[in-house]
C-alpha cells in the first residue's frame, strides 16, 4: 500500500517525481554548501526562495535562509513531521500576486502537489543546508504559506 507522499506524487511526471523523491531521501541530512543537481535538475534555486523549474505548472521547492527579510517561522513536530510559516515573495502588497513564484505555490495548493523544504542552518563562507524533506503548502494567509512536512513515513 502506498503511503500519503507517494499517492500524492503519483500524478507527476517522471522527472518532477524523481526530485520530490530525492527531498524524500535525503530527509534530515545535512548538505555543505549548495545542493549539487540531481539527474541534470536543480533542486532549489540561489537567486530566490521559490523554485519552480521553467517549463513546471508548480512550484518544486523553497529554502529558508538565514539571511531572510523575511519572517518565516519553523516549528518541528515528532516523527519528522513540521510546520513552517513561510512568507511570500515580495513584501509589497501591489506585487505580489503578480509573483510567478507566489502563483506556483498557490497552484500547490490548489492541486495538492508536493514541495521539498531546504533550510540553511549555517551562513556563508561554509553555508550548510539541511533537507527538511517533502512538505504540502495547506494555505496561504497574510501573506504566509503554512507548509506541512511528511513524516519520515511519508504520511501528512
Amino acid at each position: 500500500m502506498k503511503n500519503s507522499f507517494e499517492l500524492l506524487i503519483d500524478k507527476l511526471d517522471k522527472d518532477h517525481k524523481s526530485l520530490l523523491n530525492w527531498f524524500f531521501d535525503n530527509k534530515n541530512k545535512q548538505i555543505l554548501g549548495w545542493p549539487k543537481p540531481f539527474n541534470r535538475n536543480l533542486l532549489a534555486s540561489k537567486a530566490k526562495g521559490i523554485y519552480k523549474p521553467k517549463g513546471y505548472k508548480h512550484a518544486l521547492s523553497i529554502r529558508v535562509s538565514l539571511n531572510s527579510p523575511y519572517d518565516d517561522n519553523f516549528t518541528k513536530i515528532k516523527d519528522g513531521k513540521f510546520i513552517l510559516k513561510y512568507f511570500q515573495e515580495n513584501l509589497d502588497i501591489r506585487y505580489r500576486d503578480v509573483e510567478y513564484t507566489n502563483i506556483s505555490l498557490k497552484k500547490c495548493i490548489n492541486d495538492v502537489v508536493p514541495i521539498g523544504v531546504l533550510m540553511q542552518i549555517k551562513k556563508s563562507p561554509d553555508p550548510v543546508y539541511k533537507v527538511l524533506g517533502p512538505a504540502i503548502v495547506k494555505s496561504w494567509n497574510k501573506g504566509f504559506f503554512e507548509v506541512i512536512g511528511f513524516s519520515n513515513t511519508g504520511e501528512i
